[in-house]
């Protein structure tokens, strides 16, 4: 884990790209007072993450890891706890939070930066819900079923749980 960037990761790159051609001017990592966003807009109090699939529990793309389950499940939970901890406080200070998926930033570009710019400039902003996996239990380890528990980030009451085959398909940055 200790080559895993933290800074400078091929999803944020591309989106600074998309932020800076479209005319909106950022800070990089700044301190703000719940930790240091990849991108934020400090005058307009804004501070946008961008969320690996596996790492922060995207719903369509986490894969359950087969070996040291028990680390990897408090892992995930540490880090979507984290997640809600720095969205909560920011919110709370009077920030926008924007919270980007790594597939996203590849797949829908315009759109994610529209999405930044509707936070940056928009007067009627509102949050989207922002579900994350925070446990993935085996339900039957002969038919591959596999349940999946989902919170938002903003309300750990609001859950919800699927059921469905194991996912083992992670998702893959596009060539080129």
């Amino acid at each position: 884990m200790s080559r895993i960037r933290g800074k400078n990761t091929q999803p944020e790159l591309r989106l600074r790209r998309a932020l800076w051609s479209a005319g909106l001017r950022y800070r990089l990592h700044h301190r703000t007072p719940a930790g240091r966003p990849d991108v934020v807009f400090p005058g307009r109090k804004v501070a946008v993450f961008i969320d690996g699939c596996f790492w922060h529990g995207c719903p369509l793309h986490y894969v359950r890891p087969g070996t040291r389950e028990a680390f990897w499940a408090e892992k995930l939970k540490a880090n979507v706890d984290r997640d809600r901890r720095q969205t909560l406080a920011l919110e709370e200070a009077g920030w926008r939070v924007v919270r980007l998926w790594e597939h996203a930033v590849f797949e829908e570009l315009e759109a994610c930066v529209a999405r930044v710019r509707l936070a940056v400039e928009g007067e009627d902003w509102a949050p989207e819900p922002a579900y994350r996996v925070v446990r993935v239990d085996v339900v039957d380890p002969g038919s591959r079923i596999e349940r999946r528990i989902l919170e938002t980030l903003r309300d750990a009451s609001q859950g919800r749980e699927e059921m469905g085959p194991r996912v083992t398909a992670k998702w893959r940055r596009p060539k080129g």
